[in-house]
């Protein structure tokens, strides 16, 4: 057993009021070591990489390590195919082909699908939603089947390179409250709606307003109300609404109009990956 004075905790000699003493409890031994191996490795790290700011510029090392240069190095190999050549022989296909001939091809789709996906989550979710989905309200639907503009291929194609610029003029300076509710009422009778049903007045009412020049909706919806895909005007009968189908917001779309833009990429994109985008967006289920 150890004896009274080996179980006394060592001090420094130093007191307070000649009661209260400071004890003496050294490290461990490893721990110092560790200390010292850290302080050791930080002055060769310091001395052989990038550290230290020094006005506008920084300690280069001797070894001149970069991260930049070995990123655009990387990049580089990527491009030229010296890394995964089995990219650069799919984005060569995709060069010589257009997006119908793409989607026709099961092989490159497995490309389009994986890299298509990068691309859209980039560039395109930040509106439509990592999936396409849309936002009601804001942003159209790309897996629904309903597309202003068209959703063949070359119709997806030609909205990512051009962009597009939707304009809904509002009738409140032109008709009354009574004559928008009736239009209302009869464009929500078009969709199956159920708060449309019960007031055949003002159905009837809505459709002359709709034939008629006093609206004039026919112009860019058609006499059969199914939209015009040169002009971007919504098919009215089919029940998908981008800013919502309930009877106080078609009577708002109507009296406020309403526009939208979907941006041009041909100049942040290049050529391939615009087709790359085309056949993965039409490929979410929406496409024609």
């Amino acid at each position: 057993m150890a004896s009274n004075d080996e179980q006394k905790v060592q001090t420094t000699g130093h007191t307070w009021d000649g009661d209260l003493a400071e004890y003496n409890n050294p490290l461990p031994q490893w721990w110092v070591w560790v200390f010292y191996g850290t302080v050791v490795f930080a002055v060769i790290y310091w001395i052989l990489y990038p550290a230290w700011p020094v006005g506008d510029t920084y300690t280069q090392g001797v070894l001149e390590y970069n991260k930049r240069a070995k990123l655009d190095n990387t990049l580089q190999k990527v491009e030229t195919g010296q890394l995964y050549p089995e990219r650069q022989e799919a984005l060569s296909q995709i060069a010589q082909k257009n997006p119908v001939a793409i989607l026709d091809d099961p092989e490159l789709m497995n490309f389009v699908n994986s890299s298509g996906k990068v691309l859209f989550g980039d560039n395109c979710a930040p509106c439509h939603g990592s999936g396409g989905q849309g936002v009601k309200g804001h942003y159209p639907n790309l897996t629904d089947g309903a597309w202003l503009y068209g959703g063949k291929p070359s119709d997806i194609h030609e909205t990512l390179v051009k962009g597009r610029n939707g304009y809904m003029p509002g009738h409140e300076n032109k008709l009354s409250e009574q004559q928008i509710e009736a239009l209302a009422m009869y464009e929500g009778s078009l969709a199956g709606e159920d708060w449309a049903e019960g007031n055949p007045e003002k159905v009837a009412r809505g459709e002359e307003l709709f034939q008629g020049d006093e609206a004039a909706c026919y112009a860019c919806h058609g006499r059969d109300a199914k939209g015009n895909q040169t002009l971007g005007a919504p098919n009215l009968t089919d029940a998908i609404w981008l800013y919502g189908g309930d009877k106080a917001t078609v009577f708002e779309t109507l009296a406020k109009g309403r526009g939208g833009e979907m941006p041009a990429w041909e100049d942040r994109l290049s050529g391939d990956q615009i087709k790359i985008l085309a056949a993965y967006v039409h490929s979410l289920g929406g496409g024609q």
